[in-house]
């Protein structure tokens, strides 16, 4: 049985909306943000293509700060780390769940996911975040279920001091997910 999150209250979606930007690309490549988020498994395995493409573009000090800083992390924990090489100042990490059929409540915490990335950034004072397609690669969520749990968490967490959240999809498929959520929410 799937488990029901309800939607945020209608403050002003048209509003929200529209400082929510999706396109397809290399997130790596976004250099005109404050924050890129990634993604780290509960195993700590950073041999996904995200974090592959991250640690290629930024260097292995990446690598090497994610092993002496991150510890012990569960499913909606957040991490910051500097930019390193890439063209950001800072990549916020988020603890994924797999994806196993509602089996552990991973649809709460992969909004936790989002939302804990959002206010993190503001937190932190910045004004544009570029969020990944979080949990739909290796970590299995069917893309339209991943689509409605990631516009929920960030427009539930979004404030007036962000200015734009940016989700950059590598895949038609999910990009078309997200596109139609954005839609249904419009």
């Amino acid at each position: 049985m799937e488990k029901f999150i309800p939607e945020p209250r209608k403050r002003s979606n048209a509003k929200l909306i529209g400082r929510i930007v999706l396109k397809m690309g290399d997130i790596t490549k976004e250099s005109d943000v404050d924050a890129i988020v990634s993604v780290i498994p509960i195993n700590m395995d950073v041999g996904g293509s995200l974090n592959q493409s991250l640690i290629a573009a930024a260097g292995q000090a990446l690598d090497e700060f994610i092993l002496d800083n991150i510890f012990k992390p569960r499913p909606g924990d957040t991490f910051v780390a500097p930019g390193f090489g890439l063209p950001v100042k800072n990549i916020i990490f988020v603890v994924t769940p797999l994806w196993r059929d509602n089996f552990d409540k991973e649809d709460v915490h992969l909004l936790r996911c989002y939302r804990h990335a959002m206010e993190l950034a503001r937190n932190m004072g910045l004004r544009r975040i570029a969020f990944p397609a979080i949990g739909m690669g290796r970590r299995g969520y069917p893309p339209e279920r991943a689509a409605r749990l990631a516009l929920q968490g960030v427009m539930d967490r979004m404030q007036d001091d962000v200015g734009e959240v940016r989700i950059v999809c590598d895949d038609d498929k999910v990009y078309n997910a997200f596109a139609e959520r954005l839609k249904k929410l419009g």
